[in-house]
């Protein structure tokens, strides 16, 4: 999604007219100063935040790490993605809700297609997005204006992860989001256990 269509979701029930969309936004950043107890801590309360949302009636959740500054640190949108992922599957209520995640540390193709796998339905890359507009404004990309450029990045993404799929043998997007046709290398029986369950960690 770029910017625009994400600004659509987050808003599109700012008159209460279409409660069947209604979004919630989940801040995706912990305190630095905490380090990994505040990232676990913070875990903890996004899953808690979550629930709390899809009780209330909210039918879209945003993952979004765009509030974050030099005390608080985005936690990886991989990992967030996963932990709420498998919080509500636990929960029984995965069902109830669309997940969009708006994450600054999307920058390729492999990025999206793991964000999907394990159960986005929709990705914002807006520091992948910004750096393309960036680079049209300093000369580095010519011929086109900022606009088509960031738009022929999410064509690119999007052709890159039905290539994943296809090599995987995937042929729908509906049956790839959360299947998790990955293996998890260096990963923590932790970590896996928590935001990954069920995938394969040799």
């Amino acid at each position: 999604l770029d910017n625009d269509q994400l600004a659509k979701i987050v808003h599109i029930n700012d008159d209460g007219d279409r409660e069947g969309l209604k979004p919630a936004v989940v801040r995706m950043t912990y305190p630095v100063s905490g380090g990994g107890d505040a990232l676990r801590n913070r875990l903890d309360e996004i899953c808690e935040e979550v629930s709390a949302a899809v009780d209330d009636g909210a039918h879209v959740l945003v993952l979004s790490d765009r509030t974050a500054d030099a005390e608080h640190a985005p936690i990886p949108s991989l990992l967030a993605t996963g932990a709420v992922h498998h919080h509500l599957v636990r929960e029984k209520k995965r069902t109830h809700v669309g997940l969009v995640v708006e994450a600054g540390d999307v920058r390729e193709v492999h990025h999206v297609a793991l964000l999907i796998g394990y159960g986005a339905a929709a990705v914002n890359p807006y520091v992948a997005m910004a750096t393309v507009e960036d680079m049209v404004r300093s000369g580095v990309i010519r011929d086109v204006d900022a606009r088509t450029a960031t738009a022929n990045l999410i064509k690119a993404l999007g052709k890159g992860v039905r290539k994943t799929m296809s090599k995987m043998g995937v042929s729908t997007v509906a049956s790839y989001t959360g299947a998790q046709i990955f293996e998890a290398i260096g990963l923590g029986e932790e970590v896996v256990q928590r935001c990954f369950t069920g995938t394969t960690s040799r």
